[in-house]
């Protein structure tokens, strides 16, 4: 690992070279500004770590200077094979499983002064192949391992549920229980398209490692629905065996980079070799990796930790140019990902913007100022701890007082 150094985003950012075991570096990048006067108490010291979606890398300076200006820290990492982690040589974004980022962000974790994050839970989640049957999802070469990891995880899962219902039927409480965040400070996850996916599933398999997760129209299901990924998907398996490097045809028509570019329509102005104006290539081997990361979403995560997910509240979707495009979606069904979000867990929250873009927070400024409002004040909210204890301790009162009418 090397030293912090200059960023290209200017002064009061720093970027550092992460070594990863398998080979590929991953690149971490921090706000080192003058810490703000009227940072929010519930938000200072906290960590922020920001993924980067499909094609993409990070350089989104006025988030990081919000959440500075909060009295947050904030990091942003450039997954390996994209952005500042480009070499020569390496397929842009390929990857054949998104557990390969585990790497990346155990990293990224070390080198923000965080230990002590929980081990990975058992992949347990089973998902449809193309013959309608229930098969355990294998992450790795073991799949004998893996179908282990899935029956230990359904029986401890199915164990609790009844301990639960017992409990109902008895009239007893049962408290909460939520792990407490590792490490001092709580880690918020902030990820947008395909690295808010991956960071849902990570969360998901360290319980307890996050303290809350904040999901920028995140990709969690395929834009023609589960129906359509699951048409699809054993084509792109079969295609993920043979030709797994060879990239589809581009159908990228360039209307997201006409919306956010300022060569364009847009605000933004940032390295087109990192963001190709039609996107990277999209291989079998890199869809496969997503289609089984969103079946695991469709059955359920079970995120014990408050998740935010902002999405458009519309999406434009057609081949044609219009200037619809400019205040939509135009990369996913967001009405599909807001049904989906519902998988994540039990405590979600889902914020519609009106006009807003596929990355929301490279919308026209005022929608951006409504997403950074929005967003603030559900984090605070998510991590005020005193907060949190007045009102449960207002809700075990509530059947007192009922008892005394």
């Amino acid at each position: 690992m090397t030293s912090w150094q200059q960023d290209v985003l200017g002064p009061n950012f720093e970027q550092l070279t992460l070594d990863l075991p398998a080979g590929s570096p991953a690149t971490l990048v921090r706000h080192v500004g003058e810490s703000s006067p009227g940072a929010s108490s519930a938000l200072a010291g906290v960590d922020i770590l920001y993924v980067h979606g499909w094609s993409d890398y990070f350089f989104q300076h006025e988030l990081a200077e919000f959440w500075h200006r909060a009295g947050a820290n904030f990091y942003a990492l450039d997954l390996h094979n994209y952005g500042r982690s480009l070499r020569p040589g390496l397929l842009p974004g390929q990857v054949s499983s998104l557990t390969e980022y585990d790497d990346d962000i155990a990293a990224a974790l070390s080198a923000m002064g965080r230990s002590g994050i929980p081990e990975a839970a058992p992949a347990g989640l089973g998902v449809e192949d193309s013959a309608g049957q229930q098969t355990a999802v294998a992450d790795g070469p073991d799949e004998e391992a893996e179908q282990q990891s899935f029956e230990l995880a359904f029986l401890e899962e199915a164990r609790h549920r009844l301990s639960a219902a017992f409990d109902a039927l008895a009239g007893r409480e049962r408290p909460e229980e939520t792990p407490e965040p590792s490490g001092e400070r709580p880690l918020v996850l902030l990820g947008h398209s395909t690295g808010g996916l991956t960071l849902s599933l990570w969360a998901a398999r360290h319980p307890g490692a996050a303290a809350a997760v904040v999901l920028n129209s995140p990709w969690l299901e395929f834009q023609a629905s589960e129906v359509g990924r699951a048409m699809v998907a054993p084509l792109i398996q079969a295609r993920t065996r043979f030709r797994p490097m060879v990239p589809f045809p581009s159908i990228d028509p360039g209307f997201y980079t006409r919306a956010v570019s300022k060569r364009f329509d847009g605000e933004w102005e940032y390295e087109s070799l990192w963001r190709p104006d039609r996107g990277f290539p999209v291989t079998p081997s890199f869809l496969h990796a997503v289609f089984q990361g969103q079946a695991h979403v469709a059955q359920g995560l079970g995120l014990d930790v408050p998740v935010l997910v902002m999405l458009s509240d519309k999406s434009y979707l057609q081949p044609k140019w219009s200037s619809t495009a400019l205040a939509a979606d135009v990369v996913l069904n967001v009405d599909t990902v807001a049904k989906r979000a519902l998988d994540l867990g039990s405590k979600v929250t889902l914020h519609r913007i009106p006009g807003a873009f596929h990355d929301v927070f490279l919308s026209p400024s005022k929608i951006r100022e409504q997403a950074y409002a929005g967003m603030g004040r559900w984090v605070e909210a998510a991590l005020d701890t005193a907060a949190r204890d007045r009102w449960r301790e207002q809700a075990h009162r509530a059947p007192e007082f009922k008892a005394r009418i």
